[in-house]
């Protein structure tokens, strides 16, 4: 066989590997997808519900701190010492059991105004006290309390939030009235995040329509979050992408079931990175996976195709007797010839070759000597032709060659070779076989582009050169 013929079988073999791993490779590559967007979309619901959950749990939070202000400004308020501090105005008895009950309760203020809503006392004494009674009247009231007091949100000139209780201090008729407040801040946020696993941030959006911020558990992010105006104030899940990654966010008011003129708001918080990360574990593994078993079936594959295709190939392409390339390689050869011919304008030649005297061995000598002088005409063929030349067993005792890149005098010169070293005698059987051959041949472009227009020339040459070298009966 030919180096080109090798080759054309083996662009066969190749294409059915290519498709067969590809095939395989693309099958992987869909389940991976899948898998992929199946483990985002876990990790969402996860996350959401994870989320949802959260807002529950800062909600009973949230009414924990209310019942514990409730009590402690019910106690506070009640005690007769408070009573007898507010009747003669001692500001620092005041001041100084305000801070003591506030330590013990961790409150962050505590508050005392007279009936005209003017501050008696405040702590701490870094509060600033002017209009502080306005800014307490005027503060937002999201929930009615269930206790003695009320639970409001105030914003005071340092943009912090509070949230707060207010409970009559009587003796018996009202003497004042005690605030106490627990401060929504960055503090808060953390505490919230240690017990819902979720960010905190919390903000509220000022006359200008400005959001502002009061306290986040966020170490950075937070100019993206004031950045996505419409979305802070929608209560909930949408999506952020900073430089960290993306995070799935949920707005809620910070009270529920009432609205404000300036609406406060907490936004929760969760990285999708992070939700993801147990699963991009998983999907290195499966990437792992997939090379290793690219790897096993490029090998199954490999093997299956020495095995079983290429005897198949060669089967389908290769004559039996000869080796040489079959009518059906030598068509597609052509066809290959020829568009090297238009595309780079390569010319190539076809020669046509018929054994003389054939149909008398077969009948003197038998099938057998027949298949002897095919096979060694075969041999003869491939030795005196080039590598890249494609020689074909296109009939019965009719040979055809595919000559690439080759001129007149190249053909005529070849063709003087294969005359000679065709007409040697074949020794079979302690006899003699004596064949001859007629050559016929042609070359493109001079006698024609198409590929049935050579063969036609190509057998008209070859009939010529019979018809002059043998009588009628030998041919």
């Amino acid at each position: 066989m030919s180096t080109h013929s090798r080759r054309h079988l083996r662009a066969y073999e190749r294409r059915i590997v290519y498709s067969l791993l590809g095939a395989l490779l693309a099958i992987q590559l869909v389940a991976y997808t899948i898998s992929s967007q199946t483990n985002r979309r876990i990790a969402e619901n996860t996350v959401r519900a994870h989320l949802a959950t959260g807002g529950q749990v800062f909600y009973q939070l949230l009414e924990l701190r209310q019942h514990q202000l409730e009590q402690a400004a019910s106690v506070l308020a009640a005690d007769y010492g408070l009573k007898d501090a507010v009747a003669i105005g001692e500001r620092p008895t005041l001041e100084s059991m305000l801070g003591n009950h506030a330590k013990r309760i961790q409150a962050d203020v505590a508050i005392l105004r007279d009936l005209d809503k003017r501050v008696i006392a405040s702590v701490p004494d870094s509060l600033q006290t002017e209009g502080l009674g306005e800014r307490l009247s005027s503060a937002s009231h999201f929930a009615p309390s269930a206790g003695p007091g009320h639970i409001a949100t105030l914003t005071d000139n340092q943009r912090l939030l509070y949230q707060l209780v207010s409970a009559p201090v009587n003796m018996p008729r009202p003497l004042a009235e005690l605030t106490l407040g627990f401060a929504i801040d960055s503090a808060f946020a953390r505490s919230l995040r240690q017990v819902a696993d979720s960010e905190f941030t919390f903000v509220s959006r000022g006359p200008d329509g400005q959001w502002q911020l009061h306290g986040s558990s966020l170490l950075d992010g937070i100019e993206p979050l004031l950045a996505a105006r419409p979305a802070l104030e929608e209560s909930g899940i949408w999506t952020l992408d900073g430089e960290h990654g993306t995070h799935l966010m949920l707005s809620l008011p910070l009270q529920p079931g009432r609205s404000s003129t300036l609406p406060v708001m907490v936004i929760m918080g969760e990285s999708l990175n992070q939700a993801l990360a147990p699963y991009h574990s998983i999907e290195r593994i499966q990437r792992y996976l997939i090379l290793a078993s690219l790897l096993l079936s490029t090998l199954m594959v490999l093997f299956t195709t020495r095995r079983l295709v290429s005897p198949l190939n060669a089967l389908a392409h290769l004559d039996p007797l000869t080796g040489l390339a079959n009518r059906r390689l030598f068509d597609r050869c052509l066809d290959q010839a020829q568009e090297e011919l238009l595309r780079k304008g390569t010319p190539f030649g076809v020669m046509v070759i018929d054994l003389n005297r054939f149909k008398q061995i077969n009948d003197q000598y038998g099938h057998a000597a027949g298949d002897e002088a095919l096979k060694v005409s075969a041999r003869r063929l491939r030795e005196h032709l080039r590598k890249s030349d494609i020689p074909a067993r296109v009939g019965g005792d009719e040979f055809a060659v595919l000559l690439s890149g080759i001129e007149q005098d190249g053909l005529q010169h070849i063709a003087h070779k294969l005359e000679q070293a065709l007409g040697e005698p074949i020794p079979f059987a302690q006899q003699t076989l004596r064949i001859s051959i007629s050559i016929g041949f042609a070359i493109a472009p001079q006698d024609g582009s198409d590929t049935d227009d050579l063969l036609r020339a190509a057998d008209a040459a070859m009939y010529a050169d019979k018809a002059t070298t043998l009588p009628d009966s030998e041919s």
